[in-house]
C-alpha cells in the first residue's frame, strides 16, 4: 500500500485505504465498474506496524544491481473497508482474498477481505475525513460538507477501459474537515 514517489530511493506507506486503491482491486477481482469503496487502517496499538525492507533491482542484461531502495511496509494489517451498497456490490463474497498495493510481485498486498456488517448509522456528522475519496465521488460516500479540505490527486481510471489509461483528479485526502458518515471520520478533534 505504498505512496508513489518519484525519483526517490526511499518509498513510504500509505497510512490509510484509498478509493483509487481498494476500489482498483475490486474491479479487477470482479471485472467490473460498477464498483466504489475506500476505507482506512484501525488505530488499535500492536496493529499496522511498520517495518522496512532495502530491496535492490537487478539489470538481468548486465548482471548487476541498480540503486537500492528502501521500502517501507506494513505488517499485522488490519483496517476497514467501506463499499457502497448497490449494483456489483450487492453481489460480494463474503469472504474474499484480493491483492492490493504496490509489491505484489515480492509477496506484498495480499489481503483479506471479510463481511463484518453495515455501519450502523449514515447520518453525516462533523469530522476529520480519515480516507482519501475523489471529490467527484465524495456524494456517493455520504459526505456532505467539506470545511476545510486537506487536497490531493488520485488516479482514476477511464470510465470506458477501467483496466485501460486514466487520469488523476482532485481528491479530499485523510485530515480534511467535513461532515460525513461517522463511518468515515476521526471525531475526536471536533466533538
Amino acid at each position: 500500500m505504498g505512496e508513489v514517489v518519484k525519483g526517490g530511493i526511499f518509498k513510504p506507506c500509505c497510512r490509510t485505504i484509498r478509493y483509487s486503491q481498494i476500489t482498483g482491486a475490486l474491479r479487477h477481482q470482479y471485472g467490473t465498474i460498477d464498483i466504489h469503496a475506500c476505507g482506512y487502517l484501525d488505530a488499535d496499538e500492536g496493529v499496522n506496524r511498520v517495518e522496512y525492507l532495502i530491496y535492490s533491482p537487478r539489470d538481468r542484461g548486465i548482471g548487476t544491481s541498480k540503486l537500492p531502495l528502501q521500502v517501507e511496509y506494513l505488517t499485522h494489517v488490519r483496517g476497514r473497508v467501506f463499499v457502497v451498497a448497490g449494483g456489483a456490490a450487492d453481489k460480494l463474497s463474503p469472504q474474499l482474498s484480493i491483492g492490493m498495493g504496490a509489491m505484489l510481485s515480492k509477496g506484498f498486498g495480499n489481503c483479506r477481505l471479510t463481511r463484518v456488517d453495515e455501519p450502523k448509522s449514515l447520518v453525516p456528522v462533523h469530522g476529520t475525513l480519515k480516507t482519501r475519496i475523489p471529490l467527484g465521488h465524495a456524494e456517493r460516500f455520504g459526505i456532505r460538507h467539506v470545511f476545510g479540505p486537506v487536497h490531493g490527486y488520485l488516479y482514476e481510471p477511464a470510465p470506458a477501459d477501467p483496466m485501460g489509461p486514466g487520469e488523476y483528479v482532485l481528491s479530499l485526502f485523510e485530515g480534511s474537515e467535513v461532515m460525513a458518515p461517522a463511518c468515515l471520520i476521526d471525531r475526536r478533534q471536533h466533538g
